[in-house]
């Protein structure tokens, strides 16, 4: 018992830093890590993680809010719709079965890492907006890896709120908080910069996993071990990546998030297509 708690532990550190650093509250790491290296059932891994996300949102969005990372005009609006996809994926996941829910991570987990390949390939993601130019969504921050302030004006906000709506049913399917949709919508359909994109994104998926996690906590897959010694973890891991993530430039960013969807997605869809066929 011991031992897999301290496991567990390390898994929070681990799904900390990196949950900090690509904006994804580490569903995508939470849910593989208990199903396939653990052995937890698919369902109560997805419990686990939506609480998990939903701590780990409070513990960095914060620090986010305050440097000016996160757009909190948009990130409000975004957050409303992906509550309410929230809540339709959740009470649907309930009745499929492990497999099946495998290979649906994993299918949208390559998916969004070729999407966000391509969108590396641009000289300049992000709409710049003109001095004194006013817009309800835009926003501006001060980019510590160059020194430089960005100020950027979102587009198509209400096609990447019917995204948005369309990440939060994935996070109630899969229990990976949604950041994995939100954080290339964002970039891809509204043109935001990256890092401001995966600020955002920590600060939504709060909201959208702790939707989803209601549901299955009231169906009865929250096991309060898993979740508090994740948690406990997390703390640890989100201090080292604070120091960490305003040193590395936007297509890093990029970069680590593409090579750990594809690792993952990789696992997902093999464990998926084996406990199907």
């Amino acid at each position: 018992m011991t031992a897999t708690i301290l496991l567990l532990i390390f898994i929070g550190v681990i799904v900390g830093v990196l949950g900090a650093v690509l904006g994804l509250g580490g569903g995508i790491i939470i849910v593989p890590v208990l199903v396939i290296g653990l052995g937890v059932p698919i369902h109560e891994a997805i419990g686990a993680s939506l609480i998990v996300i939903t701590a780990n949102s409070l513990s960095t969005s914060s620090v986010y809010i305050k440097s000016g990372l996160a757009n909190m005009h948009l990130g409000a609006a975004l957050a409303v719709a992906s509550v309410l996809g929230a809540l339709i994926g959740s009470y649907a996941a309930v009745s499929l079965s492990q497999g099946a829910v495998m290979l649906i991570l994993g299918a949208m987990q390559l998916v969004i890492a070729y999407l966000t390949y391509i969108k590396t390939k641009t000289s300049k993601p992000y709409i710049p907006a003109a001095e004194g130019e006013s817009n309800f969504f835009g926003s501006s921050y001060v980019d510590k890896a160059t020194g430089e302030r960005v100020t950027y004006k979102p587009v198509r906000v209400w096609a990447n709120g019917a995204f948005s709506f369309i990440s939060g049913v994935f996070s109630g399917l899969t229990g990976a908080g949604g950041g994995v949709l939100i954080i290339p919508g964002m970039n891809i359909i509204s043109h935001m910069p990256i890092k401001a994109a995966t600020a955002t994104s920590t600060y939504i998926i709060g909201f959208t996993a702790a939707a989803g996690g209601l549901v299955y906590m009231a169906a009865g897959y929250v096991n309060p071990l898993l979740v508090c010694s994740i948690i406990l973890g997390i703390f640890f891991g989100t201090a080292i990546s604070m120091k960490f993530f305003s040193r590395i430039t936007d297509k890093k960013v990029s970069y680590l998030f593409i090579a750990l969807l594809l690792i993952v997605s990789a696992q997902m869809i093999y464990r998926g297509a084996e406990a199907l066929f």
